[in-house]
């Protein structure tokens, strides 16, 4: 029984890319056809030696832009490979926007760092919790071998509605409060 796949890493003779191609080729189909033994899906089962940081709820008013932070963060000894992609993608809900739906190594904050750094601009448009699907994609490497990495976050933005420009000069001071009652 084949348990997993590995891709070597390092300084490939110039003839020996389609082999590493062919190796990736066969880990992403043994991993996303599930015929690893014992295989569970990366959100179920922490994966030693790295880790996804981003909150899980950020609060923006109506017509504002703010960061959402992404971080990847890797044990001693571990890198993100700098030859394979990290990719970020993005799902968001009506409500909110981003510029770009799709991030790589490129668009981090220092696109050059061992374990990348996003901030992702989001602007708010409309009032009420929406969602950030997020799928992060990359390489884990060791000294020796790495091994392909596929993550999913969900993160909420909450947006209030703003308040129009004269509210808080003529208004009284219980405007818009909810009374219950009888």
């Amino acid at each position: 029984m084949i348990v997993g796949a590995r891709l070597r890493c390092g300084g490939a003779a110039p003839g020996r890319t389609r082999q590493r191609v062919a190796q990736a080729a066969v880990g992403a189909v043994l991993v996303a056809g599930g015929l690893a033994a014992g295989c569970r899906s990366a959100e179920a089962q922490r994966e030693p030696g790295w880790e996804l940081r981003m909150p899980d709820r950020i609060e923006l008013t109506s017509g504002t832009t703010a960061p959402l932070p992404i971080a990847l963060a890797v044990d001693r000894g571990l890198t993100i490979s700098k030859d394979a992609a990290v990719i970020v993608d993005l799902a968001l809900e009506q409500g909110i926007t981003v510029k770009k739906r799709r991030l790589g190594r490129g668009d981090a904050v220092d696109p050059e760092a061992d374990a990348p750094r996003f901030a992702i601009n989001i602007r708010a448009d409309a009032p009420g919790d929406h969602l950030v699907r997020l799928h992060v994609q990359f390489w884990l490497c060791g000294t020796r071998t790495c091994r392909p990495i596929d993550v999913r976050r969900v993160a909420t933005v909450a947006v209030v509605a703003a308040l129009p420009a004269d509210a808080g000069v003529d208004a009284p001071s219980d405007a818009g409060a909810r009374i219950r009652g009888h």
